[in-house]
């Protein structure tokens, strides 16, 4: 931080690490994993709490990566007419290798002992009677003749075979700790035959709304709603970021109303029984922004409140340590659309962390502007944008940060630096 300067970090990078440092990931719990439909729902996007391990190789055994005929190199020297004397086909031990022919294979069959490659079918000439689905043109024990081509004979050793191990041997990590458990990591813990598995327990999440112009849920069907009242669209934004993570665990949002004893109570309830404690409004400084006075009278630790931000400036970042751990308390401004891109842009690579994510830190894709305007600010700018094309955004302007009918035309925004007046590329954060 510049000693002259009035934040406490000068970008919102440095305030999610400052963040980052003060917790870790949530406790860890035992699942069972099943193929049944219910087991996989369980633990799908779950985050690993420890490696899996390989319990076998991969593959388990020289295997054939092509159909065509398992043989050795001096099966090549041989002219004319050659027996085919066995087969090897998938899910059943292969025949022994024979000097008097060569071992049909199809793909994915294990290799027999004692041969050193694989030679493709169209490599081969096959005679009648050869192809399994000829085999009524044939005898009881016959199982057809070839001949090799030009082409065959320069197929090298090893060729075509998928090695013991060559994957990964066994005791080798399969799934690092701390990945997701997406559609590709399932397949693979039922590949390695986990039954039981450690995941992180999902992130216990409060949204705190505040403020007494707030329509409270017994006002809802109030019509017309007085216009010294607002409806609660913050707790709605909120929910919105979080829904659909297996990996957060959200509870229906808490309203307090501008009343020190209220909020202190509310806060003290959502610290207790959470990870993560997502207010809004109270932190700017007016005559009724209590939430840093409150915050540390219960002993929170205010890492930063205000900075280089537009919008978002007040926001506010606090740890609650415990001896069971620490809990994250975001205070963000009331103003939705303040709210709605600062809980994107800083509560949820945070609430990666505690989730357990080996790679929590935000790693955006780029964007370019179809158009810059002249205006520039001396602060991170988060500027609401429309996807136009792939890697093409155009800003969608609004009114400032109150303006929820033109953040909700947008998909996402971009972050740009102080003093930025360029097309790009910049950040995005989709929603």
């Amino acid at each position: 931080m510049n000693a002259a300067s009035p934040f406490a970090f000068d970008s919102p990078d440095q305030a999610i690490q400052a963040l980052s440092q003060r917790i870790t990931a949530t406790d860890i719990e035992s699942v069972d994993f099943g193929s049944s439909l219910a087991s996989l729902q369980s633990i799908h996007r779950r985050i690993l709490a420890e490696p899996i391990l390989a319990d076998r190789d991969s593959p388990a055994a020289n295997v054939s990566a092509m159909d065509g005929y398992a043989i050795y190199e001096s099966d090549l020297k041989r002219d004319g007419v050659i027996e085919v004397t066995g087969e090897s086909v998938p899910g059943s031990p292969p025949p022994s290798r024979s000097d008097s022919g060569v071992i049909r294979i199809f793909t994915g069959a294990i290799v027999p002992e004692g041969c050193d490659r694989v030679i493709q079918r169209e490599h081969t000439e096959e005679l009648a009677g050869t192809s399994a689905d000829d085999s009524n043109s044939r005898g009881p024990n016959s199982r057809g003749q070839i001949r090799w081509t030009e082409r065959a004979r320069s197929i090298p050793p090893g060729a075509n075979i998928r090695c013991q191990g060559e994957n990964l041997t066994a005791g080798s990590v399969a799934i690092p700790a701390g990945l997701e458990l997406t559609s590709p990591r399932l397949a693979a813990l039922t590949n390695f035959g986990v039954h039981q598995l450690q995941v992180h327990r999902p992130v216990r999440v409060a949204v705190l709304t505040t403020g007494d112009e707030l329509a409270s849920a017994s006002s809802k069907n109030e019509t017309p709603l007085p216009p010294w009242k607002i409806r609660n669209s913050n707790a709605s934004a909120l929910i919105g970021l979080l829904a659909n993570q297996p990996w957060i665990d959200c509870v229906s949002p808490m309203h307090a109303v501008d009343k020190p004893s209220v909020l202190r109570a509310s806060v003290l309830q959502a610290i207790e029984h959470h990870d993560v404690v997502l207010m809004t409004g109270g932190v700017s400084m007016g005559d009724y922004d209590y939430v840093p006075r409150i915050l540390q009278e219960v002993g929170a630790e205010i890492v930063f409140h205000k900075l280089p931000l537009r919008p978002g400036k007040p926001i506010l970042g606090a740890i609650q340590s415990s001896p069971t751990g620490a809990t994250l308390i975001l205070g963000l401004p009331g103003n939705p659309v303040s709210a709605t891109m600062g809980a994107r842009r800083f509560a949820m690579p945070l609430i990666r962390k505690f989730a357990g994510l080996r790679d929590w830190a935000e790693c955006p894709p780029h964007v370019m502007l179809d158009e810059v305007g002249d205006k520039t600010l001396p602060l991170h700018w988060m500027r609401g944008v429309r996807m136009i094309q792939p890697g093409v955004a155009e800003l969608v302007l609004g009114k400032g940060s109150g303006d929820l009918a033109t953040l909700a035309l947008t998909d996402g925004f971009i972050e740009m630096p102080p003093h930025a007046n360029a097309p790009g590329p910049w950040p995005y954060f989709a929603w």
